[in-house]
């Protein structure tokens, strides 16, 4: 079951090496290897009487010289092979070089009845001083750039102490940059790079870079001939493969610099082109002339086409319950077509898409002119049975279970089913989705869904069923349209206000929605770079069945740069207004924005910030903004840690959505810890404008990223 597994995952990376390794506080020994013992070592003993005792490690760098040796502190505990430890002792002191210690050793010794022990003589640690860039002349890398060649880790919480002197590194700068530099096209560079090493008086060591790029290599003439002798050329095949060449050439820019890399993309654009039509067995081949004297690269292309080839069979094999006419409907290529490289990459594309598949395999069997197209698929399991804890400082423990089938009845459809229950709420979805809607590349959604949330002022319970009509553009960007029509009321309430006295606490709200998401993050839980956005627009009307009528649009955003390797910096944004339309003037309490919490503006306790009534309860408003800015630093493992600041404001009526009247802030520190469903999050934040009845700190637990 999944949630075994996740446990498993857990449990690794909480404690690499709480059953396999240990630490001992006996002091450090010479290192001798007894051939008795080594004996018994490689004969092997039975699990669980190993272990790994690792002695004289710098108290800082235990958790991470722990976590990097805990694979083979597994191994040896597994096996009782001397070679685990030998490998352990070898990384533990690549680990420790790493870390500034330049002159770290690791010694080990095999003891009697399974103990290993790894003795650490870990010296001195040095920090990188001034690093002396000389470039003489023009560098395709800017200068700065140049200095991260040679600078290690830095030190301190956030990273902002001094910068690790890692001689390893230092060493191999100079080759580095002189590739990367030839990779830019400036072919004759060198680098040297003079590094005194660490000194006797432990102080920073500083090291000296010099550059020489030498000039900037173009490309020149580019020649193109295509053999004639296949069947099906034309004068159109011709024109693909030359369009092919000036695309490649063409992305190299007004300087038109020679690249190494281009002569594979070149390659590859050719026998493409070719593909696409006609040709699957078209080869190429790229020669280059350098001249030295006007710094120039002169490219030669010759082609051979390969015989021009029209598909016979199409079929698909493999162990699967997929119906073949939902297979069918996924291909691009049919019996008589000729052969395009492109659709049937699309087609192999769109057998993945729908994820009910873990391998898409195809091969073009036979020889000549009319060939057959097999496709190997191996299917994914598609029944799956989940269950998933979780934890928010408002709602508490809870735990998810559910029951998801992606290939129902074989027919590529999606149903799932899901509830959840916390200590403050309860919810739980049925749904049906149908990636090939209408025989069409759309997705169909039916949905029922079913909330009930004990809110600081109110309970809130939602139902409702929906209809939903998606399309994926691409990869990155996807439409919804779609009709749902609910139920929603607020019991329970708290709040004494007259608007929510007079306004119906039950009501049925029904209308038209629209929904545009682009989403081009690196990662869905942690992200280190690219951006998501989501923007939605509802008509809740009379004629649609509601009791309510409005216009509600919502905006969430988020954006996420790497500043190094170790820092990301992310900048999340919500906006939402929701404006009464024709006789209706007031919003329910229940549809109303609220703001404050572990997702929003966290120096606020759940749905805090905002209008209020006399006794402080909350009384949400038809508008809303948040924006955050968190800085992420990876301190090493699975740990993280952050600085944040967050703004935001409700706003009673529509119409101030943009009037800023009272926004409210918060700035703290957080800590996570990343886990396989989603980052376990501590978050304390200050607010520095604290009013009567407001905290001055609050803390949030939570899984999951704040935006």
């Amino acid at each position: 079951m999944k949630s075994l597994a996740l446990l498993d995952r857990w449990l690794l990376a909480a404690a690499p090496l709480a059953l396999v390794a240990c630490r001992s506080s006996a002091p450090a020994t010479e290192p001798t290897v007894e051939p008795e013992a080594a004996a018994l070592s490689d004969a092997g003993q039975s699990p669980g009487e190993r272990a790994l005792v690792v002695e004289g490690t710098p108290s800082s760098e235990e958790p991470g010289l722990d976590r990097t040796i805990a694979p083979l502190a597994e191994g040896y505990a597994r096996s009782g092979k001397r070679s685990y430890v030998d490998d352990a002792a070898y990384e533990a002191r690549l680990f420790l070089q790493g870390r500034g210690y330049a002159g770290a050793e690791v010694a080990y010794e095999i003891l009697e009845e399974g103990l290993a022990r790894l003795t650490v003589q870990a010296g001195s640690r040095f920090i990188l001083g001034a690093v002396n860039v000389v470039v003489e002349g023009h560098s395709a890398i800017p200068r700065d750039d140049l200095e991260r060649y040679v600078t290690g880790p830095r030190t301190g919480l956030f990273g902002g102490g001094p910068t690790l002197y890692v001689a390893r590194r230092v060493a191999s700068a100079a080759d580095a940059i002189r590739e990367d530099l030839v990779a830019l096209g400036q072919l004759d560079a060198t680098a040297r790079i003079i590094d005194p090493g660490p000194g006797p008086d432990g102080g920073p060591v500083r090291v000296r870079v010099e550059v020489d790029p030498g000039p900037l290599y173009r490309v020149g003439e580019v020649t193109f001939a295509l053999a004639r002798t296949a069947v099906g050329l034309s004068d159109e095949t011709e024109t693909a493969a030359l369009a092919a060449i000036a695309r490649v050439v063409g992305q190299l820019g007004e300087q038109r610099a020679f690249q190494p890399r281009m002569v594979n993309r070149l390659r590859g654009a050719i026998i493409d082109a070719l593909g696409q039509r006609g040709h699957p067995d078209a080869s190429a081949e790229v020669s280059v002339d350098v001249d030295r004297r006007t710094h120039c690269v002169n490219l030669a292309v010759v082609a051979e086409p390969g015989p021009y080839v029209v598909l016979g069979e199409v079929r698909v094999e493999g162990e699967v319950r997929t119906r073949a006419s939902f297979l069918a409907s996924r291909m691009r290529i049919r019996r008589g077509d000729v052969y395009d490289s492109s659709k049937l990459r699309e087609s192999l594309r769109g057998l993945y898409r729908t994820e009910l598949f873990r391998q898409v395999i195809a091969t073009l069997e036979g020889e000549g002119e009319m060939r057959s197209v097999l496709v190997d698929v191996i299917e994914r399991p598609s029944v799956e049975v989940y269950a998933e804890p979780g934890f928010g400082s408002y709602e508490l423990g809870r735990l998810t279970v559910g029951a998801r089938d992606r290939n129902l009845m074989g027919r590529g459809i999606n149903a799932n089913a899901e509830a959840t229950v916390a200590v403050r709420a309860v919810r739980a979805n049925v749904s049906l989705s149908d990636p090939w809607f209408l025989s069409r590349d759309l997705i169909g959604d039916l949905r029922m869904d079913f909330t009930l949330r004990e809110e600081p002022s109110f309970t809130r319970e939602n139902r409702g069923v929906g209809a939903f009509v998606g399309k994926e553009w691409n990869a990155r960007h996807t439409t919804n349209l779609g009709y749902r029509f609910g139920r929603s009321s607020a019991t329970d309430i708290e709040a004494v206000d007259e608007d929510v006295l007079d306004v119906q606490s039950r009501v049925n709200v029904a209308g038209l929605i629209g929904i545009q998401r682009y989403d081009a993050r690196d990662a869905l839980f942690a992200p280190t770079r690219g951006g998501f956005a989501e923007a939605s627009l509802e008509f809740a009307l009379e004629e649609l069945g509601s009791e309510l009528e409005f216009v509600r649009s919502r905006l969430s955003t988020a954006h996420f740069k790497a500043l190094s390797e170790e820092d990301v910096l992310g900048v999340g944004l919500r906006m939402g207004v929701i404006a009464p339309a024709f006789d209706d003037t007031t919003i329910p309490l229940q549809e109303r924005f609220f703001a404050g919490g572990e997702n929003s503006v966290r120096s606020f306790r759940e749905s805090r910030l905002g209008p209020s009534d006399a006794d402080g309860e909350p009384l949400g408003g038809e508008a809303f903004g948040t924006l955050s800015v968190e800085w992420r630093h990876q301190l090493g493992g699975a740990f993280q840690s952050a600085l944040f600041a967050d703004a935001g404001y409700v706003e009673a009526q529509a119409e101030d959505l943009f009037a800023f009247d009272d926004v409210r802030t918060g700035v703290g520190v957080g800590l996570r810890y990343l886990l396989p469903i989603g980052p376990l999050r501590v978050d304390a934040a200050f607010n520095p404008d604290r009013r009567s009845g407001e905290a001055e700190w609050v803390v949030h637990f939570a899984i999951g990223m704040p935006f």
